[in-house]
């Protein structure tokens, strides 16, 4: 199937008259999937065990008189009035043990049993009524689990559930005491009934709950979304099932949540990140996370209503941004929304059309897109040749215990993805463990937790050519986020030929108390052209053993000490990097760890489904660049 175009509509929201009119405009700009009824919970159950489908199936009949298909969703990230004023208790508890109000989204605790059950039954209902529906060819599962930090809750049902979650997980009190070292001011716990969950204390809780508490508190989602998906599987044969994933959240670790999802979404809001770097990497890593197309099931349209400015977005930009995605993996591009909404919390939000049903800006640029992306070839992204591990419990345990007030895993990734972007080198993302087969250089950024059995996986790898980069931060702490008794990196001293003498957290210039106490500022190679790289966040000394340095500190008390080392294994490298250069992108370059372009797979290859080979090209600038104007992007067949 060649590459969708669609839009997200909201038919409860408008006058029945427009229902008609709306599709056919739909298919007159040339889309051909609607998605439907993440919030129109209310609408389907206006009271207890009362139904109304009647309007959804006119709905769906009118759209699909036109020639649409839809994506059906199952609206259970708003409960409707009615069922939290029966139910209190289905509210969300914050992290300050304060019930949180009703009048939003995504405002239930997914561990309460009266939410599951009636959750759980509207989701039986309308699979019962549309699940076999030919306009209807797949399900979206809810709506952005854990939009606006609503993964985790503080009850009583959460503290409950958590402690059944630690005995199915440990067995036994004295497992979980040990693997927290809960001797530490004198928690050792002899009920679990005893254990707390996070909440306001004198000091910060233990690192080990707190660690668990993240992973069970995605688990809940996880769980939750599972049965919704066994619900759906016999009442809708032959429809796929999705769930739309967002940017910059790590409040759920997405790898597990998408191993029972047919194919992942994502919801694309480039006003949400940095740049197109930035934009760049989460489109790909919404690739890596099935190694598959992906649908964008809300493509940012124009301005937003929920930045903190809201800019405006040059003509041409949404058009650029729905090809991009189309160039990391994109095999769907869905708007959000078809109309800008007049009531409610997102009234300026842009849509395709505006308030008065006048077309906007990006009107005209999915219209083209749509266009543009009709007759191509079904797509599929090639395999990297580069590699970069994106772990959440390493992202967990640092957020935890950051060390350093900037110390972001996120941002340390982001900055090492960037390095490949700008020599436009495709890059996937990895979860720990992953298979490294085909790939030649793999990069893994404070993998602060210890995997057992890993280093022997990664080091086999290397010794059959592949070149593996660890950085700062590497194999520290064991899976219960507790520290280790042996010297740093645990296990891998032997792979990378050295091993750590001592770490330190390196204030920012600004930071003024002890400043004579800053470890210096620069490192240096150690052949070659001797660059000098300034350095920030986090920076450790090396002892060798059979590495050879390509990194010296060159300044202040770590002067003349080792800060990078590679090691020859077998037919391939193992390197360690430890300090955070400001651009990491230059020392990864400085240090030939970016690989020749001739030797990777350029950003941008797609491999269509009829065996033709295509390199789509992008200027994310406003000023012209090799035929291509500002903000425009074209697809070139580069197989003859």
């Amino acid at each position: 199937m060649p590459v969708l175009t669609g839009c997200a509509y909201y038919p409860e929201q408008w006058p029945k008259e427009y229902w008609p009119k709306d599709a056919r405009m739909m298919r007159e700009i040339g889309l051909s999937v609607v998605r439907l009824a993440e919030f129109a919970w209310d609408k389907m159950e206006p009271t207890p065990g009362v139904y109304d489908f009647d309007w959804l199936e006119e709905v769906i009949e009118i759209l699909a008189a036109e020639g649409l298909k839809i994506v059906l969703c199952t609206p259970t990230p708003t409960p409707p009035p009615w069922l939290t004023y029966l139910y209190p208790d289905i509210l969300r508890v914050n992290e300050q043990g304060i019930r949180i109000s009703p009048g939003a989204r995504r405002q239930p605790c997914g561990n309460v049993p009266a939410f599951q059950e009636y959750a759980f039954n509207i989701v039986t209902r309308i699979a019962e009524r549309f699940g076999q529906h030919p306009a209807v060819i797949g399900w979206q599962i809810d709506n952005e689990f854990g939009v606006g930090q609503t993964t985790r809750c503080y009850c009583d049902h959460c503290r409950r559930r958590f402690h059944e979650w630690l005995r199915e997980k440990y067995g036994t009190l004295d497992a979980l005491n040990a693997a927290w070292g809960t001797q530490f001011w004198g928690m050792t716990y002899r009920d679990w009934a005893h254990i707390p969950i996070p909440g306001i204390t004198t000091e910060p809780q233990s690192p080990s709950m707190l660690l668990d508490y993240r992973r069970f508190s995605s688990n809940t989602w996880e769980r939750f979304q599972r049965r919704q998906i066994e619900i759906l599987r016999p009442l809708s044969p032959g429809r796929w099932i999705t769930h739309n994933f967002m940017i910059r959240h790590w409040s759920l670790d997405y790898w597990k949540l998408a191993e029972d999802l047919d194919f992942i979404s994502y919801d694309n809001y480039p006003h949400g990140m940095s740049g197109p770097i930035e934009t760049a990497m989460n489109l790909d890593l919404m690739h890596s996370f099935k190694r598959s197309p992906f649908w964008v099931m809300e493509q940012q349209p124009g301005p937003v209503n929920w930045h903190l400015y809201n800019p405006p977005v040059p003509e041409g930009q949404v058009r650029l941004w729905s090809h991009q995605a189309v160039a990391h993996g994109a095999s769907a591009i869905v708007y959000f929304r078809f109309r800008a909404g007049r009531t409610g919390q997102e009234q300026y939000h842009r849509g395709l059309l505006k308030w008065d049903n006048s077309p906007d800006q990006s009107y005209y640029e999915s219209q083209q897109v749509s266009r543009e992306v009709s007759p191509l070839p079904s797509f599929t992204r090639p395999q990297a040749k580069v590699g970069i591990i994106y772990d959440y419990n390493d992202l967990w345990s640092i957020e935890i215990e950051p060390y350093h007030r900037d110390f972001s895993y996120y941002t340390l990734v982001n900055e090492i993805y960037a390095g490949f972007w700008k020599h436009t080198i495709a890059v996937d993302l990895l979860p720990r463990g992953a298979d490294l087969t085909g790939y030649k250089t793999v990069i893994v950024p404070a993998p602060i937790l210890i995997h057992p059995g890993e280093v022997e996986k990664w080091r086999t790898w290397v010794e059959q050519g592949g070149r593996l980069i660890y950085t700062f931060r590497s194999y520290v702490r064991h899976a219960s986020n507790i520290a280790t008794d042996q010297s740093l990196p645990v296990g891998l001293a032997d792979l990378i030929g050295a091993r750590v003498r001592d770490y330190y957290s390196v204030p920012p210039e600004s930071y003024t108390e002890w400043p004579d106490h800053r470890p210096g500022k620069h490192v240096q190679q150690t052949s070659g052209a001797k660059t000098h790289f300034a350095y920030k966040i986090w920076v450790e000394t090396l002892e060798l053993s059979t590495a050879r340095p390509l990194l010296m500190y060159s300044d202040g008390r770590l002067a003349n000490q080792i800060a990078a080392t590679v090691n020859a294994v077998g037919s391939g490298e193992a390197f360690y990097i430890g300090c955070w250069p400001e651009d990491f992108a230059a020392l990864l370059e400085a240090l030939q760890i970016i690989p020749d372009a001739s030797q990777s797979i350029k950003l941008g290859t797609l491999q269509g489904d009829d065996g033709s080979r295509w390199q789509v090209e992008m200027n994310h600038t406003d000023t012209p660049i090799d035929s291509l104007s500002g903000y425009d992007a074209r697809y070139t067949r580069i197989d003859g």
